[in-house]
């Protein structure tokens, strides 16, 4: 066998070992996982308080309470809220609440839309659509 062949074979065995040796310095991992698509196309809100009581308010005087509204659908609303009596503030449309996000809404009653004082009760209906 020629030497030069013979040392070319020496180091290609050579280099076949090294291989080996360098890999064990390399560490792997894996990592699993999961993920459920759905159409985002569910609507959903929670709002709270569902009782908004504004107990003893003099007449002529605007009160203002908080509500929340959190979006518990899977899709991104746009969330309107109307009042049966014109003095509460109506009319109220937020747009692009994420799943999952809140937002919080200023009711405000002003009483000088009614001529005297009394005991007065009222609505607020709430929707909320995908968009």
């Amino acid at each position: 066998m020629n030497r030069k062949i013979a040392a070319l074979l020496i180091l290609a065995a050579t280099l076949a070992f090294e291989i080996p040796v360098y890999a064990g310095l390399v560490a792997t991992q894996q990592t699993t996982g999961h993920i459920r698509i759905i159409n985002g196309t569910n609507a959903g809100i929670s709002v709270t308080p569902t009782f908004l009581e504004f107990g003893n308010v003099t007449w002529g005087a605007t009160v203002t309470k908080q509500i929340t509204v959190l979006n518990t659908g899977n899709c991104i609303e746009n969330i309107n809220a109307t009042a049966s009596q014109a003095a509460l503030v109506s009319g109220f449309l937020f747009q692009g609440l994420k799943p999952g996000h809140q937002i919080v809404v200023n009711a405000t009653y002003n009483t000088t839309v009614f001529s005297s004082p009394g005991d007065y009760s009222f609505t607020i209906d709430w929707t909320a659509m995908c968009t």
